[in-house]
């Protein structure tokens, strides 16, 4: 019984801070993309690798993806732990995509307290 109550109380010590706190962006096209993070963070993936790290006690468990065009509308996808997956199809196209229409966003984590990875393709 000791070790039940053991298990339970470090179970419950982990409540809310089983999220990533680092996220990786992989941008493998010739756009730069504004992310507005779970974290409440607007940040800016140029093409190539970034890492970001989260502030405070807010963690990184999803993002939206915004091309910006300087005018409405804007092309957007959201990515995150519970949708990992999702593209802009349909949407206004970017003007510095090169041989395809939308992009896609890819969200991969481990676990739930694992860090993040974000590829945009």
């Amino acid at each position: 019984m000791k070790k039940v109550l053991l298990a339970a109380f470090a179970l419950i010590a982990t409540y809310g801070i089983a999220d990533a706190n680092v996220m990786t962006v992989q941008n493998l096209t010739a756009c730069t993309y504004t992310l507005s993070t779970s974290t409440g963070q607007i940040l800016t993936a140029p093409p190539g690798l970034s890492t970001f790290t989260s502030t405070g006690s807010l963690h990184f468990v999803a993002t939206k993806v915004v091309y910006n065009f300087g005018v409405f509308p804007e092309t957007t996808l959201g990515v995150g732990l519970g949708s990992p997956y999702a593209n802009t199809m349909g949407q206004t196209t970017p003007p510095c995509l090169v041989g395809t229409t939308y992009y896609t966003g890819s969200w991969s984590q481990a676990s739930p307290t694992a860090n993040a990875t974000l590829v945009i393709f």
